[in-house]
């Protein structure tokens, strides 16, 4: 298959062009998540705790905005590979909206009632106070925040990755540099400590979205639309766009969730454990996008063959992905077994207790790389890609909710297991999810048009 795909100019050539910077930009965010622990972990093991737990909820707040966008991208890749630009327009006008709104739910629970979220993962008061603090402040970055999700998908979907890329590489030096002022008192600022984070956090958001609104407005490509055009009512689309969108927020969502649920099962361990596993999660997120980068990169590719009717061909580049995706969870997951405590050097400041929990956690997300990375081209590039919403939507949830999650509970709370065993536990829906989602893939059943 690997002389197949080396062969295969266009594929090597269209995933390249689109996978490159997405893998880039992801690893800017996940840098930026990186560079908040890092400067946390000097302020202490609440702090690290608090600001993670905190986390758990803009991860489930994100995760909604990705399912929002990334089932707005598929039509986005369709409509663009059929050339109706019209609908292109509508559809990001849909995007925003939808993310906008639930953006302000989320800012409003953040700001007025953080302690009470932080409380759903830990009864702890000091990671409590910490993370309310940090949580309530970070909240006002929430709308800029979904704005730049819509506007970033979007630009992706229709063959714009280096945009994004920048505004992302634009807005990590802003973070930092504010993150030091604000976290530890520098050229002036006061020392807020982990409000300090959420301010250069603040900072950044809107940078980002700054120069991806200016980046359309200036060059007028396919998504440039004045503002009126953009939030006008188009009831018949709406109808249409929620039919295509639903099923993937709903299993963003509730995915999204899981992994909250998650968060508050190792939670249950201790303290350490909840503070290694923000650590190891950091680590493990920076080398994880490059599944990021082939799973947007074939959803894009795939949803323009198939606007262009070219079916074959579709599910030809979805098998290449695949396998380009899972011999990158092979090599990576290769890095995470065999030299954790290499990539623990990034935090000198760790207590031994979480240091060591921390890389017993990163060996067991290697042993699982190959399966996650696979399953991640599968589900958001060819399922997604390819229109087979409904079906991704079902197989996901049902692997985390009546697999995953079951087997890393009783694992914890009634075998005591430790952070590492509850992580394995919790990965044997990655294996379930291949064994029953490849069948459907291979029989070209995922293959939907809606241009």
């Amino acid at each position: 298959m690997w002389r197949k795909i080396i062969k295969d100019k266009e594929f090597t050539s269209s995933l390249t062009k689109i996978a490159v910077p997405v893998m880039l930009q992801s690893l800017i965010t996940s840098s930026l998540n990186t560079l908040d622990t890092f400067m946390i972990t000097k302020l202490g093991t609440n702090s690290i705790a608090g600001v993670g737990l905190a986390n758990q909820v803009f991860f489930f707040y994100s995760f909604i905005l990705f399912g929002i966008n990334t089932g707005a991208s598929i039509m986005l890749a369709q409509f663009f590979g059929a050339n109706e630009m019209d609908r292109v327009k509508k559809t990001l006008g849909y995007a925003l909206k939808f993310s906008i709104a639930v953006s302000i739910v989320f800012n409003i629970l953040a700001y007025f009632v953080p302690e009470y979220l932080i409380s759903l993962f830990t009864d702890d008061l000091g990671v409590i106070a910490e993370g309310a603090k940090y949580m309530k402040v970070v909240s006002l970055s929430y709308i800029v925040t979904g704005m730049s999700f819509a506007i970033g998908i979007a630009m992706r979907s229709t063959g714009n990755a280096r945009s994004p890329f920048i505004a992302s590489f634009i807005s990590f030096f802003v973070n930092a540099f504010f993150n030091y002022c604000f976290i530890f008192g520098k050229f002036g600022f006061p020392a807020l400590g982990v409000k300090g984070a959420a301010v250069g956090t603040i900072f950044a958001r809107f940078t980002e979205c700054f120069v991806l609104i200016y980046v359309i407005r200036k060059y007028r490509g396919p998504l440039y639309a004045n503002v009126k055009d953009l939030f006008s009512i188009d009831r018949d689309f709406r109808k249409y766009f929620v039919r295509v969108v639903a099923p993937v927020t709903v299993e963003e969502t509730l995915w999204s969730l899981a992994q909250v649920v998650y968060g508050a099962i190792y939670a249950k361990i201790g303290v350490e454990a909840t503070a290694a596993i923000q650590v190891a999660q950091a680590i493990s997120n920076m080398l994880y996008v490059i599944a990021r980068g082939v799973s947007s990169a074939s959803a894009v590719i795939l949803g323009i063959k198939i606007g262009e009717n070219k079916l074959d061909r579709a599910h030809d580049m979805a098998l290449k992905s695949l396998t380009v995706g899972f011999t990158a969870g092979v090599i990576l997951g290769s890095v995470l077994i065999f030299i954790p405590h290499i990539l623990l050097k990034v935090f000198p400041d760790l207590t031994p207790g979480v240091r060591e929990s921390a890389r017993l956690a990163l060996m067991a997300f290697g042993a699982t790389y190959p399966f996650r990375m696979y399953n991640s081209v599968s589900i958001v590039g060819v399922f997604r890609g390819g229109g087979d919403v409904k079906y991704s939507m079902l197989l996901e949830l049902f692997c985390s909710w009546c697999v995953g999650i079951p087997f890393a509970a009783i694992g914890v709370v009634f075998f005591g297991v430790p952070l590492w065993g509850a992580l394995l536990l919790s990965s044997t829906d990655e294996v379930v999810k291949l064994a029953i989602g490849t069948p459907r893939i291979l029989k070209k059943k995922w293959i939907k048009r809606l241009a």
